[in-house]
């Protein structure tokens, strides 16, 4: 098996700093207020236990250090704050120690610090956890985080304005399109979504991928993985990618626990994409589908708020569901090392339960000769990622023999028309992505028996809207990603700014 790098076990052990700062300040405070009751004389305590207390602030204190400076390290962060923030940490571990040293029997009875850097030390530390837990707040969450609630009367006396000004503020921004044919595409309409529902993990003081969606440049400049749009095209677009994942999808944004992306903002970024993706055209200067034209129509009436009924449907998967509430024997040590030889990983949904994803993520030459040892695990795998591995037709008849499967990723592998029909017994399968293989209208057609079939991802591949309609007779509830096609786009970047049919925009 082979062993990590560096810089993955940096990264998982940096992951770990917001669980650890927690250590310094609770042992801290606690330290604090015993001393503050001891010299009130309302409590007597040991000195040893107070030496207890401190080294285990001190070793926390030095263990959220190097912790975070491992997740520095990913990047992401606003330089001179994640400075800032960097120094109060090692001066607050710095002076932890000392207040240890200096509580220290043996080192008080040889040099006698104590009375001299003890009380000095300990407040220092107070106030250094503090300055550092704000500015860690900051660079997570944005620098009006801790205060943006503040009650009244604090509102008053640290001089900020009434939250109800700045909730009546925030409405009449949401309604100030007066004129919505004049209004700018972007600046009026689409950068108030991404300032909403993206900027909190993308702004000058946090960039998550090292991505910046407040400023416009920087917006097109991309993040570490590249430019997040492409002119035109909404199947290249990365980012509209992953707000369409089903929120459990680890790259589904924004991520699961955050406000989601509406129905009509899904559109309206669509539309903005489709539109050449423009920073200075207004709305009137833009070609306007039938199905965003009541959308727009919302905006100008200052009814653009959405409703968390309008939010963008995330998959709910009532199978898988249900088999996570049943028992399933615990996978045999031997079974797993055999799956794990072949470079898979092998993860669990939960502590409480046996059912296992098994992904080859990091094995692309996976072959159809090594994939019969996944059912070892038939009874307990659930998710099953073959993406990207060189895989074929040959492969699905293994595959088919986990019948408890409820998602499975096919996605840029060798799989054709020819194998689907080899899935049929995978009835509990809610989720199956294709995308970017040689299936068509015909081998869709093999898919009609996976009565509990809810999400299919049909990008890059053949079939056409007429096929997955088909599909959607048979199986009324599938909701089919085709994204847009070939013939599609040619006719988008020939087309004159008259000609383009609505159809053109709407989401195949």
């Amino acid at each position: 098996m082979a062993l990590l790098t560096v810089s993955d076990w940096a990264a998982f052990f940096g992951r770990f700093h917001p669980l650890l700062v927690h250590l310094p300040i609770g042992f801290l405070l606690i330290a604090g207020v015993f001393e503050l009751l001891k010299i009130t004389g309302r409590l007597s305590i040991s000195l040893e236990v107070m030496q207890s207390i401190l080294l285990l602030s001190a070793i926390g204190a030095t263990m959220a250090c190097v912790a975070g400076y491992f997740l520095s390290l990913e990047g992401g962060y606003e330089a001179d704050m994640l400075e800032e923030h960097k120094m109060q940490g090692i001066w607050l571990a710095v002076f932890c120690w000392l207040a240890w040293l200096a509580k220290n029997r043996w080192v008080n009875e040889r040099v006698g610090l104590s009375s001299i850097l003890y009380l000095p030390a300990l407040v220092l530390s107070l106030l250094l956890m503090i300055a550092a837990g704000h500015h860690g707040g900051n660079l997570t969450h944005g620098e009006t985080y801790l205060t943006e609630n503040t009650p009244q009367p604090m509102r008053g006396w640290l001089g900020m304005p009434d939250k109800k000004e700045r909730v009546q503020e925030n409405e009449e921004k949401k309604s100030k399109i007066k004129n919505i044919q004049e209004a700018l595409v972007y600046q009026d309409i689409i950068k108030p979504i991404f300032k909403q529902k993206c900027e909190s993990c993308h702004n000058a003081n946090k960039m998550k991928g090292d991505l910046r969606m407040d400023e416009i440049e920087l917006l097109k400049k991309g993040g570490k993985h590249g430019n997040i749009f492409v002119e035109g095209n909404t199947d290249k677009s990365e980012f509209i990618k992953r707000i369409i994942l089903p929120e459990s999808d680890d790259d589904h944004m924004p991520p699961k626990g955050k406000t989601q992306i509406t129905e009509d903002e899904l559109a309206l970024l669509k539309w903005w994409i489709e539109q050449g993706a423009t920073f200075d055209k207004r709305v009137r200067e833009v070609q306007t589908p039938e199905t965003i034209k009541p959308i727009l129509a919302k905006l100008g009436s200052g009814a653009g708020g959405a409703s968390s009924a309008d939010k963008v449907p995330q998959d709910k998967f009532e199978v898988e569901d249900k088999l996570l509430n049943e028992s399933v024997d615990k996978l045999d040590e031997g079974s797993a090392q055999a799956i794990k030889k072949t470079g898979a990983l092998i993860l669990p949904f939960a502590q409480n339960n046996n059912y296992l994803e098994i992904s080859f993520i990091n094995k692309p030459k996976l072959t159809d000769n090594e994939v019969s040892v996944i059912t070892k695990a038939k009874d307990q795998t659930l998710w099953l990622k073959l993406s990207n591995t060189q895989i074929t037709d040959i492969a699905l008849a293994e595959v088919a023999k986990l019948t408890k499967l409820t998602r499975l990723h096919l996605e840029n592998t060798k799989v054709t028309d020819n194998g689907l029909y080899q899935l049929n017994p995978l009835t509990s399968l809610e989720y199956l992505n294709l995308t970017g293989n040689k299936i068509s209208d015909s081998g869709l057609k093999n898919l009609k028996t996976l009565i509990n079939l809810k999400k299919l991802y049909l990008w890059k591949t053949e079939v056409t809207p007429k096929g997955a309609e088909e599909l959607r007779k048979s199986l009324p509830k599938l909701q089919i990603e085709l994204g847009m096609t070939e013939a599609q786009i040619a006719d988008f970047l020939k087309a004159k700014p008259n000609e383009v049919s609505d159809d053109l925009y709407k989401k195949k």
